[in-house]
């Protein structure tokens, strides 16, 4: 039974008729303001403990197995990751080789090409240094 703001009233004036203001704030105090219904019990609160409990333990499982599938997938994005990023890392290996290659040959190409030339003046300078030798030689034969 609910009892209203004015029936509280007037249990504290029949309380102060009967007993004295003092005793009758006392019992005002001690008893609740919305009734015996709203005020929980030991049992009512032991109650409400054990269910929070299995509450707490039932998420506490559903949580394990919601990480451990979490964790189960992150691995697979992991590993699949980490098989694209090998994947990758070959193909630009071989791309990486047939360039250096392809530069090996331009610059073996170039170098046979540089020899050649620097051969060819070689042989110009010895050619031209014999011809000049030959022809003092000559002419040193003719002044004697």
């Amino acid at each position: 039974m609910i009892t209203t703001e004015a029936e509280r009233f007037q249990m504290h004036e029949a309380l102060i008729d009967a007993h004295g203001k003092e005793v009758a704030a006392i019992i005002m105090e001690h008893l609740p303001s919305t009734g015996w219904g709203d005020v929980a019990r030991r049992s009512d609160v032991a109650g409400l403990q054990v269910l929070t409990k299995k509450d707490i333990d039932m998420l506490r499982i559903s949580m394990s197995g919601d990480m451990e599938a979490l964790r189960l997938e992150m691995r697979g994005e992991m590993e699949a990751l980490r098989l694209e990023m090998r994947g990758e890392m070959q193909e630009l290996r071989a791309e990486l080789r047939m360039e250096m290659q392809a530069l090996r040959l331009e610059m073996r190409s170039e170098m046979h090409v540089l020899f050649n030339q620097q051969l060819k003046w070689l042989v110009g300078l010895v050619i031209t240094a014999q011809a000049l030798g030959t022809g003092a030689l000559l002419a040193g034969m003719k002044l004697l």
